[in-house]
């Protein structure tokens, strides 16, 4: 009876105490871990936060339920973009993600140790940076990324979302799936001697890349030329004009504002030169321009809205204490006990927990990455595409819809008709797809449609076809929302075509007989 008394005190104590750390607590070990966990908190955000924040931070994780003025401020403060990397395989991408977490203090120099172990002992010894975010043991035994990797850093005006993508050709879906999310682009191009070229060339993963980011929805492209400090480069300003002569001309092919929306610097991700802070100018004497966290700092992207309809694509879902989804809201704003449907389904589902990281915050807008705990549904019900939208204003779901589409390189210079079959990507949906129809093709010069019947088309063609898939899918029209209403189709491993979404058929068929 004494002992129940002492334990109900105990208790007592704790609840008055309302999250205050005392020494003479009788938990000494959840006291250390709070107290840890607060002064990790305090290390990663003593470059980026200011202290109060930190605080803030602190009472949040205490207290689960916190005020939705103070969720709000949290959520307003920093704005949140997803930055993908991309780039030939071996290019450095992993080392470069893994060394921006280093530098922004998400790693500490412990975790940094045993990686530089683990690489010595597979004799890989430049590769302990890549092993931070390529963490499953694949991936680390073969060098090469496989899936996405996700990792989150923080500067003094924005919150960051890393999107690792893998280089490989035989790995371009899981690339695909990482750009449709992405707001920013980081093309990593090796200045080593020989492996720019590789990337380059036709076959090389550097030009299918650029050309799928900005199908994709990549609008703005940061080219970091890595590997800088390598002995055949030795930071010479040569070889960074050479290559940005050639990729230049090709950036501008694929569609991209060189002056506005692209900007080059020159980096060494494995030792981090010229990342968080500018290179010394007895290491580059030529180099002016910022270093990587100023040039992410400074792009300026859309705003988006969130009074929009609700709209997020559900790239992952699991089982947590209920059904969880995973996805980047595309537009519109979510709060906890919302009523939505997940589409194209349509199954009425509502909101009970939201989480942003590790953070579960009451509401959140469009950009951010999210994980949502729904009641209503099972896990099993729900596939990877499918999207969770608002009541309201749901998302139309369609078996086939007309597209305009440029034919970029077919196989084997075949052509392009009617029955031709490929797989779809469109935001987090693959899916296999036919070519039902030929509508009319799009004249070069004018951009618009030609009086002439087509029966086919061949590579650079730009053509308005009716495409059918076999299940039901998610989609937008491109003028009324880019980010799902945009795709590319893929054969046998290559990417032939892209496109976007234009009116539904009813709309069209109507256009085209009046």
């Amino acid at each position: 009876m004494d002992i129940e008394e002492e334990i109900r005190s105990l208790q007592l104590d704790s609840a008055e105490d309302n999250g205050v750390v005392n020494p003479e607590a009788a938990h000494p070990e959840v006291e250390n871990s709070n107290k840890m966990e607060e002064d990790s908190k305090e290390e990663v955000h003593t470059h980026s936060v200011k202290p109060e924040v930190v605080e803030q931070k602190g009472k949040e994780k205490i207290n689960v339920d916190p005020e939705e003025e103070h969720d709000e401020m949290e959520l307003d403060k920093k704005r949140h973009l997803n930055v993908v990397f991309i780039g030939h395989v071996d290019a450095g991408k992993s080392t470069t993600g893994g060394q921006i977490l280093f530098l922004s203090g998400q790693v500490d120099d412990r975790t940094i140790q045993k990686y530089e172990k683990e690489a010595k002992e597979k004799s890989r010894e430049s590769w302990y940076m890549a092993y931070i975010m390529d963490t499953n043991e694949e991936e680390r035994v073969k060098g090469k990324t496989v899936e996405v990797g996700r990792a989150h850093f923080e500067t003094e005006s924005s919150r960051f979302t890393i999107l690792d993508a893998p280089g490989h050709k035989s790995y371009v879906p899981n690339m695909i799936s990482g750009a449709s999310q992405a707001d920013v682009g980081v093309l990593v191009i090796s200045a080593r001697k020989g492996e720019f070229e590789t990337g380059y060339e036709r076959g090389g993963q550097t030009r299918e890349h650029v050309q799928l980011a900005k199908t994709l929805g990549v609008s703005k492209l940061l080219v970091v030329v890595n590997k800088m400090d390598d002995p055949t480069v030795n930071w010479a300003k040569e070889r960074y004009d050479e290559i940005g002569s050639k990729m230049v001309p090709f950036l501008k092919t694929s569609g991209y504002n060189v002056k506005k929306d692209v900007q080059f610097l020159p980096i060494s991700g494995l030792v981090g030169t010229n990342i968080k802070n500018r290179v010394d100018k007895t290491v580059c004497s030529w180099w002016d321009g910022p270093c990587l966290f100023e040039a992410l700092d400074a792009i300026e992207i859309p705003l988006r809205d969130p009074k929009g309809p609700f709209r997020m694509p559900i790239i992952d879902k699991f089982k947590d204490m209920g059904t969880v989804v995973m996805g980047k809201v595309e537009s519109g704003s979510v709060r906890e006990g919302d009523s939505l449907f997940v589409m194209p389904n349509k199954v009425p589902v509502k909101v009970v927990a939201i989480f942003i990281d590790e953070d579960k915050v009451k509401r959140a807008g469009p950009g951010e990455n999210l994980r949502v705990r729904l009641s209503g549904i099972e896990d099993e019900d729900i596939l990877s595409g499918f999207v969770l939208a608002s009541v309201a204003n749901p998302i139309p779901a369609v078996t086939e819809f007309f597209a305009q589409l440029q034919i970029l390189e077919l196989l084997d210079n075949a052509i392009l008709t009617a029955g031709y079959k490929a797989v779809l990507h469109i935001h987090s949906i693959v899916e296999e797809c036919e070519i039902i129809e030929l509508i009319s093709q799009m004249d070069p010069k004018t951009k618009k449609p030609m009086k002439k019947q087509i029966r086919f088309v061949k590579n650079g063609a730009v053509v308005v076809c009716k495409i059918q898939v076999n299940n039901l899918i998610c989609v937008e029209k491109f003028a009324d929302f880019p980010q799902l209403g945009r795709f590319t189709l893929r054969t046998e491993g290559k990417t032939i075509a892209v496109g976007k979404v234009i009116d539904p058929p009813s709309t069209y068929s109507r256009k085209l007989s009046s």
